[in-house]
Protein backbone atom coordinates (compact mmCIF):
# COMPACT_ATOMS: atom_id res chain seq x y z
CA UNK A 1 0.00 0.00 0.00
CA UNK A 2 1.33 3.47 -1.02
CA UNK A 3 1.95 5.81 1.45
CA UNK A 4 0.36 8.92 2.08
CA UNK A 5 3.71 10.72 2.21
CA UNK A 6 4.68 9.06 -1.30
CA UNK A 7 4.96 10.04 -4.34
CA UNK A 8 1.44 10.96 -5.51
CA UNK A 9 0.14 14.40 -6.22
CA UNK A 10 1.39 17.33 -3.17
CA UNK A 11 -0.34 16.87 0.33
CA UNK A 12 -1.47 20.26 2.26
CA UNK A 13 1.64 22.47 4.05
CA UNK A 14 1.38 24.51 6.53
CA UNK A 15 3.80 27.13 4.33
CA UNK A 16 3.48 29.95 2.28
CA UNK A 17 6.63 28.93 0.01
CA UNK A 18 6.50 29.58 -3.83
CA UNK A 19 10.36 28.64 -4.01
CA UNK A 20 10.93 28.60 -7.67
CA UNK A 21 7.44 29.22 -8.83
CA UNK A 22 6.46 31.48 -11.51
CA UNK A 23 3.38 33.52 -11.93
CA UNK A 24 1.34 36.25 -13.67
CA UNK A 25 -0.48 39.02 -11.97
CA UNK A 26 -3.24 41.60 -14.32
CA UNK A 27 -3.07 45.37 -12.74
CA UNK A 28 0.75 44.13 -11.24
CA UNK A 29 1.91 47.53 -12.02
CA UNK A 30 -0.02 49.05 -9.03
CA UNK A 31 -2.36 48.80 -6.22
CA UNK A 32 -3.73 45.57 -5.22
CA UNK A 33 -1.96 43.84 -8.25
CA UNK A 34 1.70 45.10 -7.18
CA UNK A 35 1.38 44.45 -3.70
CA UNK A 36 0.46 40.79 -4.49
CA UNK A 37 3.75 40.70 -6.76
CA UNK A 38 5.67 42.11 -4.43
CA UNK A 39 4.20 39.09 -1.77
CA UNK A 40 4.76 36.39 -4.33
CA UNK A 41 8.61 37.24 -4.50
CA UNK A 42 8.97 37.46 -0.80
CA UNK A 43 7.17 34.06 -0.72
CA UNK A 44 10.17 32.55 -3.26
CA UNK A 45 8.72 33.06 -6.92
CA UNK A 46 11.69 33.02 -9.28
CA UNK A 47 9.30 34.99 -12.30
CA UNK A 48 6.74 37.31 -12.81
CA UNK A 49 4.77 38.55 -15.61
CA UNK A 50 2.87 41.51 -14.69
CA UNK A 51 0.30 42.78 -17.04
CA UNK A 52 -1.72 46.34 -17.23
CA UNK A 53 -2.11 48.67 -20.28
CA UNK A 54 0.51 51.65 -18.98
CA UNK A 55 3.92 50.79 -20.25
CA UNK A 56 5.75 53.37 -18.22
CA UNK A 57 4.23 51.91 -14.86
CA UNK A 58 5.00 48.90 -16.29
CA UNK A 59 7.75 49.29 -16.51
CA UNK A 60 8.76 51.22 -13.23
CA UNK A 61 6.81 48.33 -11.38
CA UNK A 62 9.30 45.42 -13.27
CA UNK A 63 12.09 47.51 -12.39
CA UNK A 64 11.32 47.10 -8.60
CA UNK A 65 12.52 43.23 -9.06
CA UNK A 66 15.47 41.62 -9.81
CA UNK A 67 18.04 38.85 -8.06
CA UNK A 68 16.37 35.60 -7.20
CA UNK A 69 12.67 37.60 -8.91
CA UNK A 70 12.48 38.83 -12.19
CA UNK A 71 9.47 40.35 -13.07
CA UNK A 72 8.49 41.18 -16.79
CA UNK A 73 6.21 43.58 -18.05
CA UNK A 74 3.34 42.89 -20.41
CA UNK A 75 1.19 45.53 -21.87
CA UNK A 76 -2.09 44.40 -21.72
CA UNK A 77 -5.72 45.39 -22.83
CA UNK A 78 -8.14 42.82 -20.83
CA UNK A 79 -10.99 44.27 -22.34
CA UNK A 80 -9.55 43.27 -25.51
CA UNK A 81 -9.66 39.77 -26.33
CA UNK A 82 -6.62 39.47 -29.24
CA UNK A 83 -4.61 41.52 -26.89
CA UNK A 84 -5.08 38.49 -24.07
CA UNK A 85 -3.95 36.09 -26.44
CA UNK A 86 -0.95 37.25 -27.62
CA UNK A 87 -0.27 38.81 -23.66
CA UNK A 88 -0.42 35.37 -22.90
CA UNK A 89 1.99 34.19 -25.80
CA UNK A 90 4.58 36.75 -24.26
CA UNK A 91 3.67 35.87 -20.92
CA UNK A 92 5.01 32.27 -21.32
CA UNK A 93 7.81 33.05 -23.11
CA UNK A 94 9.32 35.22 -20.46
CA UNK A 95 8.13 32.31 -17.88
CA UNK A 96 10.27 30.07 -19.98
CA UNK A 97 6.87 28.02 -20.55
CA UNK A 98 6.44 27.59 -16.92
CA UNK A 99 3.50 28.55 -15.59
CA UNK A 100 2.45 27.90 -11.87
CA UNK A 101 -0.41 30.40 -11.32
CA UNK A 102 -2.29 33.45 -12.17
CA UNK A 103 -3.75 36.03 -10.24
CA UNK A 104 -6.75 38.27 -11.68
CA UNK A 105 -6.45 41.35 -10.34
CA UNK A 106 -7.17 43.83 -12.65
CA UNK A 107 -10.33 45.28 -12.41
CA UNK A 108 -12.74 48.50 -13.19
CA UNK A 109 -15.09 50.38 -10.86
CA UNK A 110 -17.35 53.02 -12.12
CA UNK A 111 -20.18 54.11 -9.95
CA UNK A 112 -23.86 54.08 -11.04
CA UNK A 113 -27.29 52.91 -10.50
CA UNK A 114 -29.74 51.98 -12.37
CA UNK A 115 -31.21 54.31 -13.34
CA UNK A 116 -27.94 56.23 -14.56
CA UNK A 117 -25.73 53.47 -16.07
CA UNK A 118 -25.03 53.51 -19.55
CA UNK A 119 -24.57 50.74 -22.54
CA UNK A 120 -20.70 52.03 -22.42
CA UNK A 121 -20.41 51.85 -18.92
CA UNK A 122 -22.09 48.56 -18.37
CA UNK A 123 -19.87 46.59 -21.23
CA UNK A 124 -17.08 48.65 -19.98
CA UNK A 125 -17.14 46.66 -16.24
CA UNK A 126 -18.49 43.21 -17.83
CA UNK A 127 -15.75 43.24 -20.57
CA UNK A 128 -12.40 43.83 -18.20
CA UNK A 129 -13.58 42.38 -14.87
CA UNK A 130 -15.60 38.83 -16.48
CA UNK A 131 -14.95 38.78 -20.17
CA UNK A 132 -11.16 39.29 -19.26
CA UNK A 133 -10.31 36.94 -16.67
CA UNK A 134 -12.74 34.78 -18.66
CA UNK A 135 -10.13 33.89 -21.59
CA UNK A 136 -7.01 34.64 -19.71
CA UNK A 137 -8.10 31.88 -17.35
CA UNK A 138 -8.61 29.79 -21.08
CA UNK A 139 -5.62 30.45 -22.03
CA UNK A 140 -3.40 30.14 -18.45
CA UNK A 141 -5.04 26.72 -18.34
CA UNK A 142 -4.43 25.45 -21.59
CA UNK A 143 -0.27 26.03 -20.93
CA UNK A 144 -0.46 24.28 -17.51
CA UNK A 145 -2.62 20.96 -19.03
CA UNK A 146 -0.16 21.04 -21.86
CA UNK A 147 2.61 21.17 -19.22
CA UNK A 148 1.02 18.74 -16.70
CA UNK A 149 0.92 21.87 -14.04
CA UNK A 150 -0.65 21.58 -10.74
CA UNK A 151 -1.24 25.21 -10.68
CA UNK A 152 -3.30 27.15 -9.18
CA UNK A 153 -6.00 30.80 -10.00
CA UNK A 154 -7.07 33.28 -7.96
CA UNK A 155 -9.73 35.81 -9.53
CA UNK A 156 -10.06 39.01 -7.18
CA UNK A 157 -13.73 39.67 -6.53
CA UNK A 158 -15.76 41.82 -4.32
CA UNK A 159 -18.09 41.50 -1.52
CA UNK A 160 -20.21 44.02 -3.77
CA UNK A 161 -20.86 40.26 -5.84
CA UNK A 162 -23.46 39.54 -2.73
CA UNK A 163 -25.59 42.47 -4.00
CA UNK A 164 -26.67 45.38 -1.80
CA UNK A 165 -24.87 48.45 -3.78
CA UNK A 166 -27.11 50.24 -6.28
CA UNK A 167 -24.50 52.86 -6.97
CA UNK A 168 -22.45 50.20 -7.98
CA UNK A 169 -24.86 48.26 -9.80
CA UNK A 170 -22.61 47.10 -12.94
CA UNK A 171 -19.87 46.41 -10.96
CA UNK A 172 -21.64 44.35 -8.58
CA UNK A 173 -22.86 42.32 -11.61
CA UNK A 174 -19.23 41.70 -13.00
CA UNK A 175 -18.32 40.69 -10.20
CA UNK A 176 -21.24 38.50 -9.33
CA UNK A 177 -20.85 37.11 -12.44
CA UNK A 178 -16.60 36.06 -12.13
CA UNK A 179 -17.80 34.14 -8.80
CA UNK A 180 -19.87 32.28 -10.61
CA UNK A 181 -17.15 31.46 -13.65
CA UNK A 182 -14.45 30.77 -10.48
CA UNK A 183 -16.77 27.52 -9.62
CA UNK A 184 -17.35 26.84 -13.64
CA UNK A 185 -13.77 26.91 -13.79
CA UNK A 186 -13.08 24.95 -10.85
CA UNK A 187 -15.19 22.32 -11.61
CA UNK A 188 -13.76 21.93 -15.30
CA UNK A 189 -10.36 22.11 -13.86
CA UNK A 190 -9.73 19.88 -11.01
CA UNK A 191 -9.68 16.99 -13.18
CA UNK A 192 -6.15 18.50 -14.11
CA UNK A 193 -4.78 19.43 -10.83
CA UNK A 194 -5.45 23.30 -11.24
CA UNK A 195 -7.63 25.04 -8.23
CA UNK A 196 -9.67 28.26 -9.20
CA UNK A 197 -10.64 30.47 -5.76
CA UNK A 198 -11.44 33.80 -5.71
CA UNK A 199 -11.20 36.97 -3.08
CA UNK A 200 -14.59 38.87 -1.88
CA UNK A 201 -12.65 41.93 -0.97
CA UNK A 202 -14.46 44.69 1.18
CA UNK A 203 -13.41 47.96 1.09
CA UNK A 204 -9.55 48.23 0.77
CA UNK A 205 -7.15 51.69 0.60
CA UNK A 206 -5.93 51.37 -3.19
CA UNK A 207 -4.61 54.32 -5.60
CA UNK A 208 -7.97 54.30 -7.43
CA UNK A 209 -9.77 54.20 -3.75
CA UNK A 210 -8.07 57.33 -2.82
CA UNK A 211 -8.28 59.46 -5.82
CA UNK A 212 -12.15 58.80 -5.60
CA UNK A 213 -12.73 59.24 -1.75
CA UNK A 214 -10.33 62.71 -1.80
CA UNK A 215 -12.80 64.22 -4.68
CA UNK A 216 -15.66 63.46 -2.41
CA UNK A 217 -14.30 63.57 1.17
CA UNK A 218 -11.16 65.66 1.21
CA UNK A 219 -7.64 64.91 1.64
CA UNK A 220 -8.35 63.45 5.58
CA UNK A 221 -11.02 61.00 4.26
CA UNK A 222 -9.10 57.62 6.02
CA UNK A 223 -9.01 58.79 9.32
CA UNK A 224 -12.49 58.78 8.97
CA UNK A 225 -13.48 56.23 7.25
CA UNK A 226 -11.11 54.05 9.38
CA UNK A 227 -13.35 54.93 12.41
CA UNK A 228 -15.80 54.00 10.58
CA UNK A 229 -15.89 50.66 10.68
CA UNK A 230 -16.02 47.27 13.39
CA UNK A 231 -12.54 46.62 13.19
CA UNK A 232 -11.26 50.25 13.24
CA UNK A 233 -9.21 50.62 10.19
CA UNK A 234 -10.39 49.67 6.29
CA UNK A 235 -8.20 46.72 4.68
CA UNK A 236 -5.02 47.92 2.96
CA UNK A 237 -3.79 45.99 -0.36
CA UNK A 238 -1.21 43.43 1.98
CA UNK A 239 -4.42 42.42 3.81
CA UNK A 240 -6.03 40.86 0.15
CA UNK A 241 -2.47 40.15 -0.88
CA UNK A 242 -1.86 37.41 2.07
CA UNK A 243 -5.08 36.53 1.22
CA UNK A 244 -4.36 35.58 -2.15
CA UNK A 245 -1.09 34.07 -1.50
CA UNK A 246 -2.74 31.26 1.01
CA UNK A 247 -4.87 29.90 -1.95
CA UNK A 248 -1.68 30.09 -3.95
CA UNK A 249 0.32 28.19 -1.52
CA UNK A 250 1.06 24.67 -0.35
CA UNK A 251 -1.60 25.78 2.54
CA UNK A 252 -4.33 25.82 0.31
CA UNK A 253 -3.83 22.14 -1.95
CA UNK A 254 -7.27 20.99 -1.39
CA UNK A 255 -9.04 24.53 -1.46
CA UNK A 256 -10.88 25.14 -5.25
CA UNK A 257 -13.90 26.58 -6.11
CA UNK A 258 -14.40 28.56 -3.08
CA UNK A 259 -15.32 32.80 -2.80
CA UNK A 260 -13.43 33.59 0.12
CA UNK A 261 -14.89 36.81 1.93
CA UNK A 262 -12.77 38.89 3.38
CA UNK A 263 -14.66 42.21 4.38
CA UNK A 264 -14.61 42.86 7.78
CA UNK A 265 -16.25 46.29 7.50
CA UNK A 266 -19.25 44.64 6.53
CA UNK A 267 -19.29 41.16 8.42
CA UNK A 268 -23.09 40.83 7.46
CA UNK A 269 -22.12 40.91 3.45
CA UNK A 270 -24.86 43.89 2.67
CA UNK A 271 -22.89 46.59 1.32
CA UNK A 272 -25.20 49.27 1.03
CA UNK A 273 -28.65 50.58 -0.10
CA UNK A 274 -27.54 53.99 -1.13
CA UNK A 275 -28.28 54.66 -4.74
CA UNK A 276 -25.89 57.52 -4.87
CA UNK A 277 -21.80 57.20 -3.48
CA UNK A 278 -20.92 59.18 -0.37
CA UNK A 279 -17.96 58.72 2.10
CA UNK A 280 -20.82 58.09 4.97
CA UNK A 281 -21.08 54.47 5.06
Amino acid sequence: MASAMGSGPALSRPSFDLTGKHYIVTGGTQGLGLEIARQLRDCGAARLVLMSRTRSKGEAAAAEFGGSCVATFVETDMSDAASLQSSVELAAKALNGQVDGLINACGTTERGNLMNTTVEMFNKQFDTNTRGPFFLTQAVAKIMIETNTRGSIVNVSSIAAKGGAPFISAYSASKAALNVLTRCNAAELAPHGIRVNSVNMGWTVTENETALMVAKGGEDWLEGADASVPMKRLMRPVDVACTVLFLLSPAAEMMTGNAVDLHPDTPLGLLSQKTEDSLAR
